[in-house]
């Protein structure tokens, strides 16, 4: 008896507990909000915003509370809160015997008298008030220069989990409901949301305020609601095939840099509506240049919202480069409205499902909107190598990510979700070909339109399609092989053993780590891939078959089974795996192989090799050769085939490779012997002259001539700083640039190095007086590259200013720009380490920001001193590991790996380029 009355005391205790899981309990779903804010901006000094917000509620389980979001700095009238049952008669008023707030998990917990029955339905009426954040998160304010006067506009950015610190809500992905949103505001300014103005009405007791009411929302997730109070103007865009309202809004004095957005982007939706075959849902679409945006975009439904560096691209001023850039944002944002938008992920876990797919739709559509740009290509192969150069730590983590914390899901926006997702769906397009592959997501997005879904339900509707157009065969599934690239980390490093005089090669897998020997590591790794195997032979290089061969398969046990390939060429010939790159993983093959593949690169015949492949080959054996696993020798000599190499893929893959060991070794003096390679295609692609037929490649020309000023060739240097004077000595420089557009950031950044104080400030005067995005953005990047220490000092103290000229947004890309410069470097490290406090109270707390910063130091770090003053910051810095401890450990395993390059690998390395040379 004694034992039972302790186990009712011990559950009674249990039960009256607060709630702390940081998920919302699914006793009660929303099914719909009234929500109404005002909005203040009148007064700098008091800028806030007060509001109402009815729920309409269901209930699913029977309960004694409602527990929703309400963000710490959300101040809710406590008298104001109101609960009503809905009645068939009229709404009977249920009594709140207590209101409990959980700042750890963001909760406004309502504990009633009574219990709420399922399938009851109920009116939650809440009141609050807070202020305009500077943050760049929630509801938050922005300022401008408009007209030689000082303006404020309002706007929210709600994703990940902000929309809570706006309104009281259920702040969740999958918790979708409609929204009616009224906005009051003075009747000077504009008022935006998510869907049209459906009436204004005066504000009676308000002279010259309106309330604006908008049109009811289809069912979305709250951290795709949107609104904003502004005095833009807009750019209307006419659309050809529906009467869909299409309007780019910016500040006045920018309008003009709206134009190129206002024409591509109705062409970019109406690529999408086809591809889909699912026309846009909503009635309307703006594009919102925003002052201050932390982020590059955001997709909130029917209401994007954009930097301005991002939306912004001005004829004169502006690069081909900028605007495929603006391009390439818009076509991301638009593809959520369907990826993200009409279906969503069902929890952050699947984050990649809303990012992955919209970076992999938007290279899809910018090879229709330019073919000249070669996106496709280009984009695919970046992201293959961003993925293979970045998953390859052991401090990674799978693309579906359990988030156990709200804290963690921030962490999730990164490389992985983003590049590696895109990566991953490429690989199934390829697979299952373009026919069943817009089958599936038609039918996936058809199927789940206004909800929300999970991984498998992708991978069914994808099976199903491949199953009906026969495009793969019945034993496989979707599922079975891509949970083996979703749900463990890191890819595969497939070794190549060929048995020549048998015509045959034996392929095994095993988990690639970036390593170098005797790294600590992890003594057994059991990952095994479902790998799709193409290739192709000297005898018969056909790179366009991209389909798979066979299959690298697993046991039931998850044992990785070896593959043998049947009737290759002869022993005079060459086997390559992975036609155009179409599969994330690495292969090294036997040293005759390699032996093979170096003197076709290096014969005139080696672009029988594709161009995708031809930048794998170098991205795998200079990777190969830092870990150890190749020797230097081999990887240098394919690297030098790159003398009469012209295509671009296959010389980023090599200068990002040769970036990393730039870090370490940049202070030798062999270091700048890699300009025998570069002077071939430097001469070839026009040297510095402006390429006024546009043969050149864009992206190619400013890739090698930053990389030949940067090496201080001579005649790179020369033009630069020669373009760079001519501007110097104009009567009016603020109304002409000599400086060719396409080389600006390389004739800044030079002319910045090798200048003194005269050259910065006229370039920092320049920044001041231009209005135009990109122009600022390139400027203050080019600021970084000074050489001199007074200048660098200046320049971090005018970035951290609280009253900066600089904007928030601007200042860690800024940062980077200096830590990479070897001069600059050792000032931003100490001014991180020791101004912290500092740093912490300008990004409001921001984790995101504060541990990017730290990991651009650990990647320019490969010392044991750097090492100690790393691990000393991480260990007195507590709440950053608790927030973003796998991206700690990971900048720290990169210093690691600098350090074990530095002692074992870099003499081989400057002894066999002082060979070469």
């Amino acid at each position: 008896m004694r034992c039972f009355l302790l186990f009712s005391v011990l559950l009674a205790t249990f039960c009256n507990a607060s709630y702390d899981y940081y998920r919302l309990p699914s006793a009660v779903r929303p099914q719909h909000y009234n929500l109404r804010i005002m909005t203040h901006l009148e007064e700098a000094s008091r800028q806030f915003f007060t509001g109402d917000v009815e729920i309409q509620i269901h209930v699913l389980q029977s309960t004694g509370n409602i527990t929703l979001h309400a963000g710490a700095h959300l101040n809710i009238v406590k008298n104001g809160t109101r609960l009503k049952r809905i009645k068939p008669d009229c709404h009977e008023l249920i009594d709140i015997r207590d209101i409990e707030r959980n700042f750890r998990n963001d909760f406004y917990i309502l504990h009633l008298d009574a219990d709420l029955q399922r399938g009851q339905r109920f009116l939650l009426r809440l009141q609050f008030w807070g202020r305009l954040g500077r943050s760049m998160t929630g509801y938050y304010a922005s300022s401008y220069e408009d007209n030689c006067s000082k303006k404020f506009m309002s706007v929210t950015q709600f994703e990940p989990a902000d929309a809570r610190s706006a309104f009281p809500c259920f702040d969740e992905p999958a918790l979708k409901a409609t929204f009616n949103i009224t906005l009051g505001h003075h009747s000077k300014y504009n008022a935006l949301s998510n869907m049209p103005i459906n009436q204004k009405i005066p504000i009676c007791e308000r002279k010259n305020w309106v309330w604006s009411i908008f049109k009811q929302t289809e069912l979305m997730s709250t951290y795709l609601v949107a609104y904003s109070i502004n005095d833009f103007k807009g750019y209307a865009s006419r659309t050809k095939k529906y009467q869909l309202s299409f309007t780019t809004w910016s500040r006045s004095s920018a309008i003009k840099q709206c134009r190129y957005a206002a024409e591509i982007g109705p062409r970019i939706l109406s690529y999408f509506e086809d591809m889909f075959d699912i026309e846009y849902p909503l009635p309307k679409m703006d594009l919102l240049a925003v002052p201050d945006f932390n982020a590059g975009a955001m997709e909130n439904w029917g209401l994007i919202t954009f930097r301005e560096a991002s939306l912004f691209y001005d004829e004169t001023d502006s690069s081909d480069l900028d605007r495929q850039h603006v391009a390439n944002i818009i076509a991301h944002e638009v593809a959520h409205q369907w990826f993200g938008n009409l279906v969503t992920m069902e929890w952050w876990n699947d984050l990649w499902l809303n990012e992955g797919f919209a970076t992999y739709m938007a290279t899809l559509v910018m090879e229709k909107i330019c073919r000249k740009w070669h996106a496709y290509e280009e984009e695919s192969l970046d992201n293959v190598l961003a993925v293979l150069n970045t998953d390859g730590y052991c401090n990674t983590r799978p693309i579906h990510q359990a988030v156990n914390r709200a804290s963690q899901i921030t962490e999730l926006f990164d490389a992985i979700t983003y590049r590696k997702g895109a990566v991953i769906i490429r690989m199934m397009h390829m697979l299952i070909g373009d026919v069943a592959f817009r089958r599936g997501l038609n039918c996936y997005l058809v199927k789940h339109a206004f909800g929300n879904a999970r991984q498998e339900d992708l991978w069914h509707a994808l099976t199903e399609a491949a199953h009906q157009c026969g495009s793969i065969v019945e034993d496989v599934d979707v599922q079975t092989m891509m949970d083996t690239w979703t749900l463990q980390k890191g890819i595969p490093l497939i070794n190549v053993q060929r048995q020549y005089d048998m015509r045959t090669a034996t392929i095994t897998q095993r988990r690639y780590l970036i390593q170098i020997a005797n790294l600590d590591q992890p003594a057994t790794d059991e990952s095994c891939w479902l790998v799709p195997i193409s290739y192709a032979t000297d005898c018969l290089s056909n790179f366009v078959a991209t389909e798979s061969r066979a299959f690298l398969r697993c046991t039931e046990q998850h044992e990785a089974l070896p593959l043998k390939l049947q009737d290759l060429p002869g022993e005079n010939e060459w086997l390559i795996l992975n036609v155009q790159v179409a599969t994330p993983y690495r292969v090294n093959y036997d040293i005759t192989n390699w032996e093979l593949i170096i003197k076709s690169l290096l014969s005139k015949d080696f672009k029988r090799i594709h161009v995708m492949n031809r930048a794998q080959l170098i991205d795998d054996s200079m990777a190969f050769a830092w870990s150890g696993l190749l020797p230097y020798e081999m990887a240098v000599e394919l690297l030098s085939y790159l003398r009469h190499e012209p295509d671009y893929m296959p010389w980023r893959a090599a200068l990002d490779q040769l970036n990393a060991i730039y870090r370490i070794v940049r202070q030798t003096k062999q270091f700048p012997e890699f300009q025998y390679l570069l002077e071939p295609i430097y001469g070839q692609l026009g040297g510095m002259h402006k390429d006024t037929e546009g043969h050149h490649h864009v992206a190619h020309k400013a890739l090698i001539t930053k990389w030949a000023c940067r090496l201080k060739q001579e005649d790179c240097v020369e033009h630069a700083l020669r373009y760079y004077h001519r501007w110097l000595i104009c009567d009016e420089p603020d109304e002409t640039n000599p400086v060719p557009q396409n080389l600006r950031s390389v004739v800044y950044c030079t002319a910045i190095r090798h200048g003194d104080d005269e050259d910065w400030n006229f370039l920092w005067q320049r920044y001041r007086n231009t209005g135009v995005a990109s122009e600022q953005r390139q400027i203050l990047l080019a600021l970084g590259c000074s050489h001199k220490v007074s200048l660098l000092e200046r320049y971090l103290n005018i970035i951290y200013h609280e009253k900066s000229f600089i904007r928030k947004q601007d200042a860690s890309q800024i940062f980077g720009a200096i830590v990479r410069n070897h001069v600059g470097f050792h000032i931003t490290k100490d001014f991180f380490l020791h101004k912290f406090k500092l740093l912490n109270a300008y990004y409001h707390s921001n984790t995101r920001e504060l541990v990017g910063m730290f990991i651009q130091i650990a990647q320019q770090t490969s010392c044991a001193m750097g090492y100690r003053q790393l691990m000393v910051f991480i260990n007195t810095h507590q709440e950053l590991q608790q927030r973003s401890g796998r991206s700690l450990r990971r900048a720290l395993e990169q210093v690691k790996l600098n350090m074990r390059w530095r002692q074992k690998q870099m003499e081989e390395f400057v002894c066999i380029l002082g060979k070469r040379n």
